[in-house]
């Protein structure tokens, strides 16, 4: 029997970008999906083909009252509730992207440790190693250096929410899983200009005519990006089998450059605009992808989706949903 079969499992963000991908698998394994979402950022198309198959509880999670509510009464809790967005905001709201997501941090820990859950996932990021890391990082290099600056307040936060995790554990008798997930991607991403991370930034621009297409940095730095859905997956495997209070990086070591990137998006697309990479603004990390030797000894996990395919997904998903707001 699966592990998750008729568990009371609570998704926070689970309208969201990674957390309605999680809520899907979780009610394919058969659980009892609680989701709660501000629906700020979240949304119900993203959940709409399990829409009838959860309870979906609309909740500001800045208001501990609204966590102890959704904690009641669950045997798992996946706390994906967060801010996430991409370099151009994080920057520039550092206090921002620090408060918000130690908030949401703080909240929903504390009131799952006062409902008498005894298993707890804790997504943390990749955002908190240093901008020297060794690539692949393993889950060491979170404890050398500060975050990479341009994701520093986001990264700080993660990494204390990280130590609260950890003294949680040790203190109040719940168990709580740690992952620090690596460039997620993947159809449901924000489109946005000001918070969307580089693939669909560059894929909205390309699809927008621009060219040449402004890319942030040099077009040197790599990433080795995993679709949400393997990201996902991996949640649950960690959630079910890795121990408490270990952090776990979630992710492979396939890196790409920007630039081989933004040649693999044109060729999807079909269309081949020029390039203009924009030295002023930064790089971010030089190259970032996952030591993963935890992952697979804890839970064996391996992404099963290729880069290109994901891209496939996320040009006809930007494709119908610009089609369905065109006819609104």
């Amino acid at each position: 029997m699966s592990y998750w079969k008729n568990k009371r499992v609570l998704v926070t963000g689970g309208a969201g970008f990674i957390g309605s991908y999680l809520s899907e698998l979780l009610v394919e394994a058969g659980a009892k999906v609680t989701v709660a979402d501000s629906l700020v950022r979240g949304n119900r198309e993203r959940i709409q083909a399990i829409l009838k198959k959860i309870h979906l509880e609309e909740a500001n999670l800045f208001e501990p009252s609204a966590c102890a509510k959704v904690c009641q009464n669950q045997d798992v809790v996946l706390n994906l509730a967060a801010k996430v967005t991409g370099i151009e905001y994080n920057r520039f709201h550092m206090a921002d992207m620090f408060e918000t997501n130690m908030k949401l941090q703080m909240n929903v820990l504390h009131a799952a440790a006062e409902c008498g859950i005894k298993r707890f996932l804790q997504v943390s990021t990749a955002c908190i190693y240093p901008h020297d890391a060794k690539v692949p990082t393993p889950e060491s290099e979170g404890e050398r250096g500060s975050p990479e600056p341009t994701n520093e307040g986001y990264g700080l936060a993660k990494f204390m929410g990280e130590k609260l995790a950890r003294y949680y554990t040790q203190e109040k008798g719940i168990e709580v899983v740690i992952v620090r997930p690596f460039n997620a991607y993947g159809p449901r991403d924000h489109f946005d200009e000001a918070t969307s991370h580089v693939i669909p930034a560059i894929m909205k621009r390309i699809l927008d005519e621009d060219d040449p297409v402004v890319i942030w940095g040099s077009g040197n730095q790599s990433r080795a990006f995993v679709h949400a859905r393997d990201v996902a997956r991996g949640m649950m495997l960690a959630a079910e089998k890795a121990p408490p209070a270990e952090p776990i990086n979630i992710g492979h070591d396939h890196e790409v450059t920007i630039k081989d990137l933004f040649a693999l998006i044109c060729k999807v697309i079909g269309k081949y605009p020029q390039a203009h990479y924009d030295t002023s603004k930064p790089d971010g990390y030089p190259r970032r992808a996952a030591d993963t030797t935890l992952l697979k000894k804890y839970t064996g996990f391996v992404p099963a989706i290729s880069l290109e395919d994901g891209i496939r997904e996320m040009l006809e998903y930007f494709v119908a949903a610009s089609k369905a707001t065109a006819n609104r």
